[in-house]
């Protein structure tokens, strides 16, 4: 028992010891081995005493170990004298506690115990070894952050920027993109918008969160690319960001290979983020620059405003959304950071008008709100909120930045074409829901899409590639409606500004809309434009005879006030393409329309009063694409028929009176087969309760004559919609009855279903077309027969050519005949 008390006392002492020790050396004192057991400490409990000192020997093995392999994961930092005097010194120890232990196993198997009595040297040599395992031990806690010349980097560096946790629209999107670096759901995300929105933003405040600290070992910030450049920045200067970040010793290379192999063995087996903010195209990540691939939990997020960076770079795509008024009010505020001023509640309320025009751009609403930080009361604020309604010139301090911005993004533009395309979207009404396929018409008609020969096929689909470019650099934005696409106010603005600009005169453009003109602008203003947008107004007049010889776009759209056009008002207008009187409220068409022998495109769509065209359309022999939608014109009018060009043409049907529908002798459909050139047409259906079969089986026989038709739709309420979209190599028709599918295929060029190598037949009125076979796109011919009353023989024809076929949601059909079963050879059958 005593001597038990005695190694206890001896190993008190040397953890005291210890702890002086441990003193000195974190105050960069030398330490001295000073013993302090007697020659009495070890007397009757050696075993027990070397036992402990194995497991403390042990322990000193472990944290070596776990430090070396922290020295291999960081290969390129130098090693500190400190760090490496320690690992000296933990061998020596473990060299001579095992030399030590040698010796007493060998004099206790020789039975000469005298070795270990008190008076002899071996228990004082064991005392000493104690001590100096304890003293590492304690030491190593140390000498983890003074293991490399350089302290490694820090896990997270803060960065400035707005919290924005408390604005809904922003703050939502960084709490998603988190959600996504806990899970395994995503790793690479990409955070896309237009210049102005946020994105740098939301990412800011993601790398400064609390949490992420927590997630990754360690997080990079890379600026990608330059404000004013249209590319990447070059590998070298990306790897040495990422090196300066790393806190690596590269010893001087210049060789990016190298450089990409060194980052790659600093990070490998480490979980990082990888934050890229402004990407301008794609970049390789793993092979270029360095870094590991993201199998161990690690992610990349990047910003962009192009489309088509996030395709190749990452696996979900978030886009920013514009900032809620609510959210830009809150924003507006903070940066205003005056509650003097909203306390005055006249101030308050300019103040909100004042935000508003910022229209959800969080840049543009930091910029604003700066300026108005100068105004200090309220007449102040008034002329600076009359100013902003005027627009201010684009040098003015606010928009200034903005405007630099996206006029860099206008500049990447290379293409005239491009260029061109995306000014004549200014021409629409701030806030317009811009249909693509309009859109598409007029630019065909202006010949921005590389030729002169109107909306062919090839320049539609050219048309179709600017569009999605685009949208892509975010100058353009989906609407609402896949069929829409829209211009945020201040990308209009800055495209007026250019239009300002514009000295070679290419698109000299008079925008004067949504501003409750009640009278045109002097006419001198008109003459020497080759685009005049006054729509949203509320016109009640027009010129006489304006001198317009170079005007080619001509918007007049939503004016209702407009009952008239003067007769001569187009006299002077021989080179118009794109004439727009939609939602006006003329009753008529005046005679000087004839000389438009240019005019490519005329909307007269939503003109209610407007209930027949006059003879002399026919003068207009280049006419491509007539819309009389909605107007009260309730049927084909007979003198189309002499105009040669016609390629799209969209007209409203309803019945008159009590005449039996079925015949539609007022319907004129007859007229359509005479339009050779017809590719598209859309009828709007004003009484679909009304329509029978035989009306769509009419227009369907018409119009399977017609060699380059292309598309037809009848737009019933909530009913049928795609009747026929004929594209190069496929036939896809829906119709209500198999019986009117049948007449189709014999009218047209096919004759018989056997001639029509690829299909898609979908028969009844189910409103969803979307096809809910496994592997759909296996199948080159698929009927869908759907909400029909009864099977019919019809269907058996189409049923033996097919290699796919669904029945959907036809509750009177019990079970099929032997010969639809028989006639469906074809069709491979589904495993149970």
């Amino acid at each position: 028992m005593a001597g038990t008390i005695a190694v206890v006392e001896a190993i008190s002492s040397a953890v005291g010891a210890t702890a002086g020790v441990m003193q000195a050396v974190s105050q960069g004192k030398p330490v001295f081995w000073d013993p302090v057991m007697t020659k009495d400490d070890f007397a009757g409990n050696v075993e027990e005493f070397l036992d402990d000192l194995n497991e403390k020997l042990q322990q000193l093995r472990f944290t070596r170990k776990d430090l070396e392999n922290k020295v291999q994961r960081n290969k390129m930092k130098a090693l500190s004298e400190t760090y490496m005097a320690w690992i000296r010194m933990v061998g020596n120890v473990d060299n001579q506690v095992k030399d030590l232990v040698a010796q007493y196993k060998k004099q206790s198997k020789e039975g000469t115990s005298s070795w270990f009595s008190p008076c002899s040297g071996i228990s004082e040599d064991m005392t000493k070894m104690y001590k100096k395992v304890m003293t590492l031990l304690h030491e190593s806690n140390l000498i983890g952050d003074k293991m490399f010349v350089d302290q490694l980097p820090e896990r997270v560096v803060k960065m400035r920027g707005p919290d924005i946790r408390n604005f809904g629209t922003l703050g939502q999107q960084v709490t998603e993109i988190l959600d996504f670096l806990k899970s395994s759901k995503a790793n690479k995300i990409g955070i896309r918008g237009t210049v102005g929105i946020g994105k740098t933003t939301i990412m800011l405040n993601l790398n400064n969160h609390e949490q992420i600290a927590n997630l990754f070992d360690i997080v990079i910030w890379l600026t990608v690319s330059e404000e004013g450049s249209r590319k990447n920045l070059e590998r070298e200067n990306l790897q040495q960001a990422i090196v300066q970040r790393l806190k690596l010793n590269v010893g001087g290379t210049s060789n990016a290979d190298e450089v990409a192999e060194r980052i790659l063995m600093e990070l490998k087996g480490k979980k990082y983020l990888l934050l890229l903010d402004d990407v301008k195209e794609y970049l390789d990540l793993h092979e270029k620059i360095g870094f590991p691939y993201c199998n161990n939990g690690s992610k990349i997020v990047l910003t962009t405003r192009l489309r088509q960076v996030c395709p190749s770079m990452v696996d979900k795509v978030i886009k920013v959304a514009y900032l809620s008024r609510d959210d830009s009010w809150k924003m507006f505020q903070d940066v205003l950071d005056s509650p003097k001023l909203m306390k005055n509640p006249n101030i308050r309320k300019l103040a909100r008008r004042v935000c508003k025009e910022c229209s959800g751009l969080p840049l543009l609403i930091e910029k604003v709100a700066n300026t108005f930080k100068l105004k200090n009361n309220e007449f102040l604020w008034s002329d600076g909120l009359n100013s902003w309604r005027m627009w201010p010139e684009k040098e003015s301090q606010g928009i200034r930045e903005m405007y630099k911005l996206l006029k860099f993004c206008y500049d990447e533009l290379d293409d005239g074409h491009y260029k061109k395309c995306f000014l004549y979207g200014a021409l629409y009404p701030e806030g317009s829901k811009i249909n693509r396929e309009y859109l598409l018409e007029c630019w065909a008609a202006e010949d921005f899409l590389g030729n002169d020969d109107g909306m062919t096929k090839k320049s539609l689909m050219f048309g179709h590639l600017i569009l999605s470019h685009l949208k892509n650099v975010s100058l353009l934005e989906e609407g609402e409606s896949e069929n829409d696409v829209t211009m945020h106010k201040f990308i209009r603005q800055v495209a007026i500004y250019i239009l300002e600009d514009d000295h070679d005169h290419e698109c000299n453009y008079m925008v004067e809309t949504s501003k409750a003109l009640r009278e045109p602008p002097d006419v001198e203003c008109w003459s020497e434009k080759n685009g005049i947008s006054l729509g949203d107004n509320k016109l009640e007049q027009l010129p006489d005879s304006p001198n317009c010889g170079m005007l080619s776009t001509l918007f007049l759209q939503k004016n209702l006030s407009l009952k008239t056009i003067p007769m001569s008002f187009f006299s002077h207008m021989k080179e118009l393409r794109v004439l727009d009187l939609s939602d006006t409220g003329i009753i008529s068409l005046p005679s000087s329309l004839s000389t438009l022998i240019g005019l490519k495109v005329l909307y007269l769509n939503n003109c209610k009063h407007l209930v027949e065209l006059p003879s002399h359309i026919v003068e207009l022999m280049n006419l491509e694409a007539l819309d009389i939608l909605g107007s009260g014109i309730n049927n084909i009018p007979p003198h189309i028929e002499n105009l040669i060009w016609l390629r799209r043409l969209r007209v409203s049907f309803s019945k008159c009176g009590n005449e039996n529908v079925s015949q539609c002798v007022h319907f004129n459909y007859n007229i359509i087969s005479k339009l050779s050139r017809l590719e598209e047409m859309v009828i709007d259906v004003k009484s679909p309760e009304d329509w029978s079969n035989d009306v769509v089986e009419n227009i369907i026989k018409e119009v399977a004559t017609l060699p380059k038709f292309r598309s037809l739709k009848f737009c019933f309420s909530n009913k049928l919609v795609s009747v026929i979209g004929l594209e190069s190599r496929n036939l896809r028709i829906h119709v209500p009855e198999a019986t009117i599918l049948k007449s189709f295929i014999e009218k047209s060029s096919w004759k018989n279903v056997q001639n029509i190598n690829f299909f898609e037949f979908y028969i009844g009125f189910q409103n969803s077309e979307y096809p809910q076979l496994p592997n759909f796109d296996d199948y080159v011919k698929y009927v869908k027969y759907c909400e029909v009353t009864g099977s019919g023989c019809p269907i058996l024809e189409f049923l033996a050519e097919a290699d796919a076929f669904e029945l959907v949601n036809n509750k009177n059909i019990k079970q099929l005949s032997d010969s639809e079963i028989a006639s469906m050879n074809g069709i491979p059958k589904l495993p149970n």
